[in-house]
């Protein structure tokens, strides 16, 4: 009996569970309520973007505010970023039309965005799966783009 009282003081409290490595996939979770600015295409801007609400939900429509400076960190207000999102492994993208906020117009049809904040609405993810947003910059800087991927 002292034996096994010995073996079992030794023994002492049961080690913890391995954690499951990182998955493999190069898709980011989707629950990002901010994000670090990432670089363009072609270096020429960075976009930091977030969703209302965060994270963005699933079949429930959502908005995006992005963030475009130059590649030096000052605001670009006056470009169009067009926000959208597709499926590429299933060859679709959302169900929905998204908008793009125009900004702050003035009398002559000239439209700026303060702080460099442009706002898409209408977003919606109507699957689980892998993501691929899109964001299309026609600015002062020249034409360039991001994608970022994400699984829902």
């Amino acid at each position: 009996m002292s034996v096994l009282l010995a073996l079992l003081a030794c023994a002492g409290p049961e080690a913890p569970a391995t954690p499951p490595a990182p998955s493999a996939s190069t898709h980011a979770e989707v629950a990002p309520l901010a994000t670090a600015p990432l670089p363009t295409s072609k270096g020429l801007y960075r976009i930091s973007w977030l969703t209302e609400p965060a994270p963005p939900p699933l079949s429930a429509l959502f908005e995006i505010e992005a963030t475009l400076t130059d590649a030096a960190g000052a605001p670009v207000t006056d470009a169009k970023v067009r926000i959208d999102a597709r499926m590429p492994q299933h060859g679709h993208g959302m169900a929905t039309k998204p908008e793009d906020d125009p900004g702050v117009c003035d009398a002559s049809g000239a439209c700026s965005h303060p702080d460099g904040r442009y706002r898409t609405r209408g977003m919606k993810f109507h699957m689980p799966g892998e993501w691929t947003l899109r964001f299309d910059v026609e600015g002062p800087g020249g034409t360039d783009h991001l994608e970022v991927p994400l699984r829902l």
